[in-house]
């Protein structure tokens, strides 16, 4: 057996045995005046569980409650599947022969399919072309419409990013020689065979053990032990069921996930599906109200791009906080999509003016129009 956050004993355990210490040792508040031969005569006899015994049987559901938070667990001996692999794939563009570098590339792609594959550039830069992802459909017309460079291929550039990365492979197609023994060199099909015996090994090592959870025990055995602890109390310190489940009921709550919910989420993965972008969205915005989460804003912001609101999407593109490495990788590609297709819009806007203010002038070149008076554009605010 084993604990899952074995560090809740040295955040916890601590505290409550100073608490508990000097809880059970203190003295009464009687036996500052009386002595405790005194107090044993002038006391009626128990019918009840004593003081300290009570505060023992505290004292051990608080040691089970800290040991089920601390999750503990019997490991399987039988692995499962573990997380989907990071890998780095990475092509010279600068290539003497770029249809053999496309063909390697593609090859090397259908080999790691099922992973999580980002893909880059090269020839005297580094280029990002595509975040993590496990599209392999997606990859290959990337790979397909890749540009070859006239600018000659530098190995150099790429050394001190890649060792920043914490990919789990690093692939490079190129010809040239790669020094660095932690990367992968594909110049042949017999390289990528290498690449594939590798990636085994790589999957072999990320296997998980499942693990049976044992935090149930000690949960229902505190609960028993508290439940004969204020079940031994006097009468006169009882407090009545009524009251507490009166208390309970009028505590303000915030309702889960119900049938409802899941049904919206359905809907607007179904409306984003079939094209009806501004309809997802609307739906995504339903959920979002009830069930706030760095997806939710994630998948509306998606919505909102499709449908061509770029102002709107990078709005939301820029409100997605999240730790998960993957979804901001994402998020940050999407966002600077937006503001590229912001900066079209704006740039094709601007010419469109120009032009349309060059033709009024030679046009409407006449005195009386000129002391007309201009109408300002009406400008309608979106209605959530």
């Amino acid at each position: 057996m084993s604990f899952l956050h074995s560090e809740f004993f040295i955040w916890l355990l601590p505290p409550t045995l100073a608490l508990f210490y000097f809880w059970l040792t203190q003295k009464p508040l009687q036996h500052r005046w009386l002595s405790e031969a005194v107090v044993e005569k002038l006391r009626a006899p128990k019918t009840t569980m004593g003081l300290k015994a009570r505060n023992g049987l505290f004292f051990i559901a608080a040691i089970l409650l800290i040991s089920a938070m601390a999750q503990p667990v019997i490991l399987n001996s039988t692995p499962i599947k573990g997380k989907k692999l990071h890998i780095v794939l990475v092509v010279d563009r600068g290539a003497v022969d770029a249809e053999k570098s496309r063909s390697l590339a593609l090859s090397t792609l259908y080999t790691l399919v099922g992973e999580e594959i980002e893909l880059a550039a090269f020839d005297n830069r580094l280029y990002r072309i595509a975040p993590r992802s496990n599209d392999g459909m997606i990859l290959g017309e990337l790979i397909r419409h890749l540009s070859v460079s006239t600018k000659p291929s530098n190995l150099t550039v790429i050394e001190e990013p890649l060792r920043q990365s914490s990919a789990d492979m690093i692939v490079i197609i190129t010809s040239k020689t790669v020094e660095n023994q932690g990367y992968f060199a594909v110049a042949s099909p017999a390289d990528i065979a290498k690449v594939h015996q590798r990636l085994l090994v790589l999957r072999e090592k990320t296997v998980l053990q499942e693990h049976i959870p044992l935090f149930f025990y000690p949960l229902g055995t505190a609960m028993v032990l508290i439940l004969i602890a204020l079940s031994s109390m006097s009468k006169r310190r009882s407090v009545s069921v009524v009251t507490v489940m009166f208390l309970l009921g009028s505590l303000p709550h915030k309702s889960e996930a119900g049938l409802f919910d899941f049904q919206l989420l359905r809907e607007a993965k179904e409306a984003y599906e079939s094209g009806e972008y501004e309809k997802s969205e609307r739906l995504y915005a339903r959920y979002q109200l009830e069930h706030d989460s760095p997806q939710v804003r994630y998948n509306r912001a998606n919505a909102l791009y499709m449908s061509g609101h770029f102002e709107r999407s990078r709005y939301w593109y820029e409100r997605v906080y999240t730790s998960d490495p993957l979804l901001s990788e994402r998020v940050r590609h999407n966002l600077e999509q937006s503001k590229m297709q912001i900066e079209k819009r704006d740039t094709k806007k601007k010419h469109h003016e120009s032009h349309a203010a060059k033709e009024a002038s030679v046009a409407y070149d006449i005195p009386s129009l000129l002391s007309s008076k201009r109408t300002a554009p009406t400008t309608r605010l979106f209605e959530w």
